[in-house]
């Protein structure tokens, strides 16, 4: 074959074509395990933190229930010393071995505080030495001397002592209490990382997603001098999409897996709730993803109308409530494959909010979803008819991460983001340019 025959330098740039490719491909995987490897290990240290305001508020609640022991111990003795009746005094041994299990509990909980541990030597003693005086005055009730006993209490010793205790269980809760503000400090962090790193990952996963279909894409015009070239390409570009498709859907399942998992063991409300919606959030994704596919991963194949009619539906489906009516308004309207994930992600979060704070359980309500164009933009809008806004509601405040988020994204459509307040309900909007 001569030097710079057309077919010699088609087989060349269809190796480099098929190279570049296979390269992008081994980044993505390697993103994507490092991505989960990272998003495993904040897992196990949200745990752990977890774990830890957990075991402080056990220390908390053995400290009350030591100190609520005395007091029905001490309570039972002195109605014994007025009545002599035994009832009572099975009160104070039952009160005695209750306070022996918390102490012994306490004990077990702070084996790793050595400060901790000090203190509940000194309370043990002194909780014994409250304990040898309420004997005491009891065995001296028994031989029927009630002023004998009214004499060994008013020694004071008791008292002492047990003030003793009242101080010691003090001291003992307020360093449980800077360990909990300090371990809750921890779960937040560790919860807002968490959050942050899950939808960084399904951003790189869709980032790195689009830009293998766009790369794929561009070698079909290396190919396009003749139609053999052409077939050979697209029987790689197939080839090369089907091994991409296959290992982002399975990780995407993976990710929704884990965070699924994750968000069923967490007990701390805010934490389940953060994990729940980054689920709803990797789902909106895997269904742009699956919508793109279908139609061959075409550049501009993202048909926005029939996303966010499928979207709608399913989410307020998977409710399960028959008193919520779906009103949709929806054009169909192909968008560049660059809009389809920040639209998909507004469009999630809207109808997510309408259906959590204005659905309220207790009454049937209504959600209206509108796509179309609007002059030169195109308009999404999601309206309910609740109660409103609350007065001074901003996107802004610092618990409204769906809503920043939203404002984030419509920049990022170079759009822009509209809260409305109709008379009755609450409407949200993003206008974004027909062409961008």
């Amino acid at each position: 074959m001569a030097r710079g025959d057309p077919a010699e330098v088609s087989g060349s740039n269809r190796q480099l074509a098929r190279e570049r490719a296979f390269r992008l491909l081994a980044l993505t995987v390697t993103a994507l395990f490092l991505a989960f490897a990272a998003l495993g290990g904040a897992f196990v240290w949200y745990d752990r933190a977890a774990a830890a305001v957990s075991h402080t508020h056990e220390v908390r609640t053995g400290i009350d229930g030591l100190r609520q022991a005395l007091t029905d111990a001490e309570s039972a003795q002195r109605a014994f010393i007025l009545t002599g009746d035994s009832q009572f005094a099975g009160r104070v041994e039952t009160g005695r071995k209750l306070a022996h299990r918390q102490i012994d509990t306490l004990d077990r909980l702070t084996q790793d505080n050595p400060l901790q541990q000090r203190r509940i030597d000194e309370l043990r003693r002194l909780m014994a030495t409250r304990l040898n005086i309420i004997d005491q005055t009891m065995d001296a009730r028994r031989q029927g001397t009630v002023g004998a006993a009214i004499q060994i209490i008013a020694r004071g010793e008791g008292m002492a002592a047990m003030d003793g205790v009242r101080r010691i269980a003090t001291e003992l809760e307020h360093e449980e209490a800077r360990l909990e503000a300090v371990r809750s400090r921890q779960v937040a962090t560790v919860r807002a990382v968490l959050i942050a790193a899950t939808l960084i990952f399904a951003a790189l996963l869709a980032m790195l997603f689009f830009k293998a279909l766009r790369d794929i894409s561009l070698d079909r015009e290396v190919e396009a001098d003749t139609a053999e070239r052409l077939r050979a390409l697209l029987a790689d570009r197939t080839l090369l999409l089907d091994e991409v498709n296959h290992r982002v859907k399975n990780s995407l399942q993976q990710i929704a897996s884990v965070v699924r998992l994750q968000s069923r063991t967490v007990e701390h409300t805010d934490a389940r709730e953060a994990l729940e919606k980054t689920l709803d959030r990797i789902i909106a994704v895997g269904r742009v993803h699956e919508q793109l596919y279908k139609t061959g991963g075409e550049i501009g194949a993202f048909d926005a109308g029939h996303y966010a009619k499928a979207l709608s539906h399913d989410l307020v489906e998977s409710l399960g409530r028959d008193d919520i009516v779906l009103e949709t308004d929806i054009q169909s309207a192909v968008l560049d494959v660059r809009q389809a994930v920040p639209l998909a992600l507004i469009l999630n979060e809207l109808i997510t909010n309408a259906l959590k704070y204005g659905c309220p359980p207790d009454r049937p309500s209504r959600i209206k979803v509108t796509f179309g164009t609007e002059g030169d933009d195109y308009r999404l809008s999601v309206s309910d008819d609740s109660d409103g806004l609350q007065e001074g509601f901003t996107p802004h405040a610092k618990k409204s991460l769906g809503m920043r988020a939203i404002e984030a994204l419509s920049r990022q459509l170079g759009g822009r983001f509209e809260i409305e307040r109709p008379e009755a309900g609450a409407a949200f909007a993003v206008l974004f340019p027909r062409s961008k």
